[in-house]
């Protein structure tokens, strides 16, 4: 794809920003924002692999499942790095929904793409 290179460094950027995000301190909640929270990883996740999946287009399972061990290992190194966080398996899981999520949007976005080229 024409664009790779650019994807490359979108994907990059958003990787290391949500690295970031996921290891930095953060005043616990107490408003019972549960579901608001996996919305954020849900979507945190899927923007990250839409970027990842037009950036490596010729290996989407590789990148959906090194994002999935990503979103792993970030939980555990909350536990492990952070005192005003903890690991959740729910965290995990809502990050593997905004993945799917992403798979979903970036095919049709490469369908679409490729049809337009087509006409143009």
């Amino acid at each position: 794809m024409r664009y790779s290179p650019i994807f490359k460094l979108i994907f990059i950027l958003c990787f290391t920003l949500l690295t970031y995000l996921l290891l930095i301190e953060m005043a616990p909640t107490t408003d019972g924002s549960l579901y608001k929270d996996k919305i954020q990883h849900v979507i945190a996740f899927g923007g990250v692999a839409f970027w990842g999946l037009l950036a490596f287009s010729q290996s989407p399972k590789a990148t959906l499942f090194g994002l999935a061990v990503f979103g792993a290992l970030m939980e555990v190194l909350q536990g492990i790095l952070t005192t005003t966080r903890q690991p959740s398996f729910y965290d995990w899981l809502a990050d593997v929904v905004g993945l799917l999520l992403a798979w979903g949007v970036a095919v049709m976005w490469q369908r679409w793409w490729s049809t337009r080229r087509g006409r143009i």
